[in-house]
């Protein structure tokens, strides 16, 4: 069962919204879908409502997130 989960980039001011889920559960959805492998998908991955957490994009650069919200996923 997959999360929905709302971040925060603080140095954008900018909230996103995307499931961290399966690839069975991107082929459905209809929010954009992070892998819990890929650098933002473990990053938020057990982590909780207000924690602030650090990443790294592919493109080798650290950027900070705010986890806003996370529900469970109910597709």
């Amino acid at each position: 069962q997959g999360q929905v989960v709302t971040v925060r980039f603080p140095a954008f001011d900018e909230t996103e919204t995307f499931l961290l889920g399966s690839r069975e559960e991107a082929a459905t959805a209809s929010i954009d879908v992070y892998s819990p492998t890929s650098p933002l998908g473990a990053a938020v991955l057990g982590k909780q409502v207000g924690e602030t957490v650090e990443y790294e994009t592919p493109a080798g650069k650290t950027l900070q997130v705010e986890i806003v919200s996370a529900a469970p996923y109910v597709g």
